[in-house]
């Protein structure tokens, strides 16, 4: 019968690297874990001895809590561990000492073959890695892994291997616990969310803005979404894709997220007549860029973030990333401005955000103008917005805009 392994252990990177606001990065990082496990058969969350332990009432969803945990941004390795009172080994281990005796440590290297056996797979080799937490614990880590090492070895005939083994055995040595455990899921890293403040993500319906706001997330950012879709009202828009996409990212976060969907009528309407179809693409970037700026004011918002990769299209020349916000009044994050396509469709399906990226969908950018400027200068957008009196087609359109909680 496999181990139960009633704890999971997590590993945090960044935030060890912190200085005296170390404790609220961790108490954020505490209630995100808490938040995302809502639901769960969770007893407890407490760290200890740089470590986040989790414990479970149910020691047979660990897989399940384990997966959930690696979407966790600050967490860098989530490991459902077999915990070893103390009290079953210091009795044993200090007799061996006092008595000249090699240490037997005979509940760490039991539990050790066992997950050897449970898990070895195809693996030739392996490794017995011991940390020790606890320095008072009075042998060292390297004798700890040649004892619970040669054990395994006898137990299951693998050879020990040091560099690149196949299966790798943990021994994590605490004050109160030993804990034994082989698998070492990677997490995300990052920081954890809600850390940097709140931004607001341009959403397009295509690879690129999905990921930039995963990107941005992992950088403690809570997102809220803006969408903009064509035809009059919602009933008229195909936006399923659209909350399906947020959905994909909020997986990734503690707390549902705002998904904001915004008509372009009112941009259509004031431009015909007023714009040039070179200016219509750089243009209608701006009716975008300041409808996410007003909302992300009244949301507490600090910072737009957009999927804009630098020359991939023709509205992210450098010239035309000028042009377009050259009066935005808040910073606006581009986490893909040096990546190429085959690195964010990397990424995208990375996040489990592909599949549904590449599904046909009528995006607003897709029917503007073929021909658009490349080389836009402020000065005239500037010109253009006040003929057709661009700040009242963003009120217009903020005004008929509809928000949708997604969780």
């Amino acid at each position: 019968m496999a181990l139960a392994t009633p704890i999971i252990a997590a590993t945090y990177a960044e935030i060890a690297l912190k200085g005296r606001n170390r404790t609220v990065f961790m108490r954020k990082l505490i209630n995100n874990i808490r938040a995302s496990l809502k639901g769960e058969p969770i007893a407890d969350v407490r760290h200890i001895e740089s470590r986040v332990l989790v414990y479970l009432d149910d020691a047979t969803t660990a897989p399940r809590v384990a997966e959930k945990l690696r979407k966790v941004f600050g967490l860098q390795w989530v490991s459902p561990v077999v915990p070893i009172p103390r009290t079953e080994i210091d009795l044993e281990l200090l007799s061996d000492l006092e008595a000249g005796r090699e240490p037997r440590l005979t509940r760490i290297s039991e539990v050790a073959c066992q997950l050897t056996e449970q898990n070895r797979g195809n693996a030739k080799n392996f490794k017995v890695a011991t940390r020790r937490s606890d320095k008072t614990f009075p042998i060292a880590s390297p004798e700890i892994s040649m004892a619970v090492g040669y054990t395994v070895h006898t137990g299951s005939g693998l050879p020990g291997r040091m560099t690149d083994p196949d299966l790798v055995v943990n021994v994590l040595v605490l004050k109160n616990n030993v804990l034994v455990f082989t698998g070492k899921e990677k997490a995300f890293g990052g920081l954890p969310s809600g850390s940097s403040g709140r931004a607001m993500v341009l959403l397009s319906g295509g690879i690129d803005s999905p990921v930039a706001a995963w990107l941005m997330m992992r950088r403690g950012i809570r997102p809220e979404f803006i969408h903009f879709y064509s035809g009059r009202n919602r009933s008229e828009a195909d936006v399923d894709k659209i909350i399906e996409l947020t959905k994909i990212l909020v997986e990734y976060s503690p707390v549902p997220l705002n998904l904001h969907l915004v008509p372009v009528v009112p941009f259509e309407v004031r431009s015909i007549g007023l714009v040039p179809d070179n200016y219509d693409m750089v243009m209608f970037r701006r009716f975008m860029f300041k409808c996410a700026e007003r909302l992300a004011k009244h949301n507490s918002c600090r910072a737009l973030i957009s999927g804009d990769s630098l020359g991939q299209v023709a509205s992210q020349t450098i010239h035309n990333l000028g042009a377009i916000t050259p009066d935005i009044e808040m910073p606006i994050l581009r986490p893909l401005v040096g990546m190429d396509k085959m690195e964010i469709t990397a990424w995208s399906k990375a996040i489990s955000a592909f599949k549904t990226s590449i599904l046909p969908y009528r995006d607003c950018c897709s029917i503007r103008s073929p021909r658009p400027i490349l080389n836009a200068r402020p000065q005239d957008l500037l010109r253009y917005s006040d003929e057709m009196d661009l700040n009242e087609a963003v009120f217009h359109a903020l005004k008929d805009s509809e928000k949708v909680i997604v969780e």
